[in-house]
């Protein structure tokens, strides 16, 4: 690892964290071109769309030049949708450090500026994981998309709303979360009696 580049993601996060707060645990996701299981999709529907555009421009351009340019921001699109994406994720992703404390999820993001989003532990819906070999992948809160498509009762509410996506150990933070989550409720519940 080269020193020189490394920022601690403890230090990008710890302003945010409120005087009744600790930090559990902070991490950066893998940086690179990563691909996710829904990109084959994406990739044929693209590589449609860029098909019939280039398609279209070619026999526009037969007629009229002027004509053809019309099909230039469709060209750009699929362009986009193909390759560029990817890259625009990348960067993203290189700018992106999320944080557990002992009452919330924080994360850090953007690429032009800096935004930061909080999930309460308290309001935090089910949580699941996926892990790949290498352990890494993401752990989301609410349903999967895979789960909400075969349940029954699609209720909007019950939708993932956020995400830790392409860390490195995700079984070590998924437990992190929710053993910070049943302590939390094990707290509140306590304060209740009293």
């Amino acid at each position: 690892m080269n020193n020189y580049n490394y920022i601690d993601p403890r230090s990008e996060i710890i302003d945010q964290i409120q005087s009744d707060e600790r930090l559990l645990w902070a991490d950066k996701p893998a940086t690179g071109i990563k691909f996710r299981k829904t990109d084959i999709f994406i990739f044929l529907f693209s590589l449609l769309w860029l098909s019939f555009s280039l398609f279209w421009s070619y026999m526009a351009a037969k007629s009229s030049y002027i004509f053809a340019l019309f099909g230039t921001p469709f060209i750009l699109i699929g362009i986009h949708l193909l390759v560029g994406r990817y890259f625009f994720d990348s960067i993203s992703r290189k700018n992106t450090i999320y944080g557990l404390t002992n009452k919330r999820i924080i994360k850090k993001s953007g690429v032009y500026k800096k935004s930061y989003n909080s999930i309460f532990l308290t309001t935090l819906p089910s949580l699941s994981y996926t892990e790949e070999s290498d352990g890494s992948v993401d752990i989301s809160f609410g349903q999967t998309i895979e789960s909400f498509k075969k349940s029954r009762n699609n209720n909007r509410s019950n939708f993932p709303i956020a995400r830790i996506e392409f860390i490195p150990n995700v079984r070590n933070v998924h437990n992190k979360i929710a053993d910070a989550k049943s302590k939390l409720e094990l707290e509140t519940k306590k304060n209740q009696e009293w």
